[in-house]
């Protein structure tokens, strides 16, 4: 019987692993895209692509907001068969006022420099989950070996 509940316990942590890995991936598309057009955006882009930058980064945020509140389920998860991450994200920071009131060469790098700063984040998380998501598989298999 106490396998069955930890078994279902692991299940439920894989699941929410997976659905952490969808957002963080979904987050990190987001993230591509409002950097290409931040890219664009230094080298000259005008008010419409400051705009559609803008429009990604605020995308963006949303996906990153998701993957935040997928990263805590899959932690909560984790802790109920007795493994515990750090899933802190800085979500917060993105400097789209600044950005559209004072849009400049150096406002743009430093909005640039940000959304840099958000992917390297969310590729941190994943390689975290995928890796406690390897580890809650080999805990499955041998829990299924065991019965």
């Amino acid at each position: 019987m106490a396998y069955e509940k930890e078994k279902k316990e692991i299940m439920e942590a894989m699941a929410a692993g997976d659905d952490a890995i969808y957002y963080l991936e979904g987050a990190m598309e987001k993230l591509n895209s409002a950097g290409n057009w931040g890219i664009a955006d230094i080298l000259g882009g005008g008010m419409i692509i400051s705009a559609v930058k803008r429009s990604r980064m605020r995308e963006a945020q949303r996906e990153m907001e998701k993957a935040k509140q997928a990263m805590m389920r899959f932690s909560r998860e984790v802790a109920d068969v007795d493994r515990s991450m750090n899933t802190d994200l800085d979500l917060d920071g993105f400097m789209g006022f600044a950005d559209f009131f004072f849009d400049s060469f150096f406002i743009d790098m430093m909005v640039q420099s940000k959304i840099n700063d958000a992917k390297r984040q969310i590729q941190a998380a994943l390689e975290q989950v995928e890796e406690v998501c390897d580890i809650l598989d080999a805990m499955l298999r041998r829990y299924e070996k065991a019965q």
